[in-house]
């Protein structure tokens, strides 16, 4: 009988990640199928008492809008989800469902490819206060980026991402700076990462979150949200200078992350990049992928 990995989320009908999880299944010869289960937040108890009483379930991912509030219903997290308040994939040991993070992986594994061995910048700017952007933070600290801005457009959030990673960090020079384009383009003419973690973008009729004189030649540009023919802030970063990559890249490595905490085998990259590649490529003309995404803008 085959078992199952759900993608818990709501309204992600355009998801990626069955694809390319599906082919690496098939290509490692397990009979697992990869489902989407879109959750409304209000039954997302139901969802997972429903899962934890379902062997065949093997394990799931976590996307929009669940990531930082599906811990409180799991069995335990991994101190690393703890630290940054996300989920997006849970194991299964037992009856007990334990909620892990591979979007710190993801991350850091798009920002290495982006800087192909440059020196890593030492500061950074982060938009969004959602569980991408608590991830991009932890992600940042890993690859020894010590000053970090964060903007949200209710700024309250990003001050809560703030006090949590400096409990986490007390070392880490962070603070939080108002969503207003005066003062975003002075943050990022001088860091060296800037990290867009909203959902601006998944419409391809979003103007950048970013106007175009925030890029300049020398930055390294991650648009976590994905969109056909990439993002418009992808565009105008790349069309200053800077090296930019949407959130494709991200998407493979934390989902190649994931398929070998619920397996125990080397994921099959390079059969779930050429996969992912195809799913992209015949998305275009739909809406963006928010998979990388934790919460709201």
């Amino acid at each position: 009988m085959s078992k199952r990995i759900v993608l818990l989320g709501h309204a992600v009908k355009q998801s990626l990640s069955p694809a390319f999880q599906q082919a690496a299944f098939d290509h490692v010869g397990l009979p697992v199928r990869y489902e989407v289960m879109d959750v409304p937040p209000k039954e997302l108890a139901a969802a997972v008492a429903a899962l934890r009483a379902d062997a065949d379930v093997i394990g799931a991912n976590v996307t929009i809008p669940h990531k930082e509030t599906i811990g409180a219903l799991l069995d335990s997290v991994t101190e690393e989800c703890a630290t940054i308040g996300a989920v997006n994939t849970i194991t299964r040991a037992g009856s007990r469902l334990v909620g892990r993070n591979t979007d710190v992986a993801g991350l850091r594994g798009s920002l290495d490819a982006l800087l192909d061995g440059r020196r890593m910048p030492r500061a950074a700017l982060i938009l969004g206060a959602g569980g991408a952007a608590r991830a991009a933070v932890a992600a940042l600290v890993g690859a020894a980026v010590g000053q970090i801005s964060i903007t949200n457009r209710h700024l309250r959030r990003a001050e809560q991402v703030v006090a949590a990673a400096q409990k986490s960090w007390p070392h880490l020079a962070i603070r939080a700076v108002p969503w207003h384009e005066s003062i975003l383009v002075e943050e990022a003419a001088r860091v060296g990462i800037v990290i867009q973690a909203t959902s601006v973008g998944l419409d391809p009729n979003d103007a950048p979150a970013l106007p175009a004189a925030a890029f300049r030649e020398g930055q390294y540009v991650i648009d976590v949200v994905y969109a056909p023919g990439g993002t418009a802030l992808v565009r105008s970063a790349r069309a200053a200078g800077a090296e930019a990559t949407d959130g494709l890249e991200m998407l493979l490595l934390q989902g190649a992350a994931s398929f070998e905490l619920w397996t125990g085998r080397p994921a099959p990259i390079s059969i779930m990049r050429d996969a992912l590649a195809a799913a992209a490529a015949s998305s275009k003309g739909t809406k963006g992928s928010s998979e990388g995404l934790g919460g709201v803008k």
